[in-house]
């Protein structure tokens, strides 16, 4: 008996024997610390009492049995929480004999997860081939050779069987896609975990290219040795291209094409996180254009818009294709100049000043107009985006107050 005992105590499972009335004779480690991480009483007295939140009805299913003895309860999963996080118990109820139960607890929590995974996964698989017409599938080798295919293989890019038995699925990603996963290292991840997902860029048998989301699926032997690999691959260039209008919708000033505000403060923390941890420089450039208002008042809401635009176009014709150009608010702008000093600054501030001097604004009607702006100038000198752009508002107000046209440096 006493060996029986250590041996009971020392199993891996959690092992309870108690009476009909649920009392508590007899209790291993395992189960003990099981029932304890649970949201239950906590007094492991009372086995129904414990274990009532995920097993009401344990006592009502032991009554019911009348054998001598037997298995009432075989493996059933139940899910509990235990320090908020999701616990799944597999529980065993035997009958010994009169007034004598062992209920055996086992954590399956990690088993449940890999079915739950399964189950998912499975759902995935046949969600495809309900829409078999959507999707190019295709079964590659170890090495990512294309074995088998689909119909809709060809539908997907054009390819025909002799164009693709026996090459690299690489075939299908664009060689100067700097984007371009490495098919070495997903066929390593789908065979480590079961599976791997990229999307990107494909080519089409005629060169084009289309969107696609590609999910890399390993296939084991009875072993459970990976031998291979299944790849489904949808086009989603439709939903791509909605994204980027909508991304572009809401980064964008509709009028102008310049970035709005929004974005611009986006860019500002960038800049600021750059310089923090790098000590990489930049500066803000705050420009409004001279007199708009009378431009407006004279011409018309028409031709202000066309002068902001002719601006924003200067702009871009006069920086180079990091530098950030944004719609701050009504006729003034925000140019975000990374890694640039105060000399660099300067420069490219006048650059623009005595560019749109020069250019003429082509107004509604074949009117031109020449216009110019007026520049302030900062660099931050600390982690607040609110001080730079304070600063460069002062300076700013200096330029125009100075007679225009003209850039000033925030000190």
């Amino acid at each position: 008996m006493e060996d029986l005992l250590q041996f009971l105590y020392l199993m891996p499972v959690g092992v309870v024997k108690f009476c009909a009335d649920g009392a508590v004779e007899m209790m291993n480690p395992v189960a003990a610390g099981l029932l304890l991480s649970m949201e239950s009483a906590g007094t492991l007295q009372d086995l129904y009492l414990e274990l009532s939140p995920i097993a009401p009805d344990l006592h009502l299913r032991i009554e019911k049995f009348t054998a001598p003895a037997g298995n009432i309860i075989d493996q059933q999963w139940l899910r509990a929480r235990a320090g908020g996080r999701d616990l799944v118990l597999s529980l065993t109820v035997n009958k010994i004999k009169d007034n004598v139960y062992m209920a055996v607890l086992t954590d399956v929590t990690k088993l449940a997860e890999q079915e739950e995974k399964l189950y998912v996964d499975r759902q995935k698989f046949f969600a495809i081939f309900d829409h078999l017409r959507d999707y190019a599938i295709y079964t590659i080798t170890m090495d990512g050779l294309i074995e088998e295919w689909n119909q809709s293989v060809q539908r997907f890019g054009g390819w025909v069987s002799a164009d693709i038995q026996g090459r690299s699925m690489s075939l299908f990603f664009p060689q100067d896609d700097p984007d371009r996963p490495s098919i070495e290292l997903l066929l390593a991840e789908a065979a480590r975990i079961g599976s791997a997902e990229t999307e990107g860029w494909r080519v089409k048998r005629d060169g084009s290219r289309l969107w696609a989301n590609s999910v890399i699926t390993a296939l084991p032997d009875a072993a459970g040795k990976v031998r291979g690999f299944v790849v489904v691959s949808r086009d989603i260039t439709e939903r791509k291209q909605l994204e980027d209008e909508m991304k572009h919708q809401a980064t964008v000033d509709p009028l102008t094409g310049a970035y709005n505000r929004r974005q611009g403060d986006i860019f500002l923390a960038v800049e600021f996180n750059r310089r923090t941890r790098y000590g990489r420089p930049f500066a803000v450039l705050i420009m409004d254009i001279d007199h708009f208002k009378a431009v407006n008042d004279r011409f018309g809401h028409p031709a202000g818009d066309s002068m902001l635009c002719a601006v924003v176009q200067t702009c871009r014709n006069n920086l180079r294709p990091t530098d950030l150009v944004v719609r701050w608010g009504g006729e003034e702008f925000l140019v975000i100049l990374p890694e640039t000093d105060t000399d660099a600054a300067m420069v490219a501030a006048e650059r623009l000043r005595a560019a749109v001097e020069a250019n003429e604004a082509t107004l509604p009607g074949g009117v031109n107009l020449h216009v110019t702006v007026s520049i302030g100038v900062a660099l931050p000198s600390s982690d607040s985006s609110s001080e730079l752009l304070s600063r460069s508002d002062v300076a700013l107000y200096s330029a125009k107050t100075g007679g225009r046209n003209r850039v000033i440096l925030a000190p």
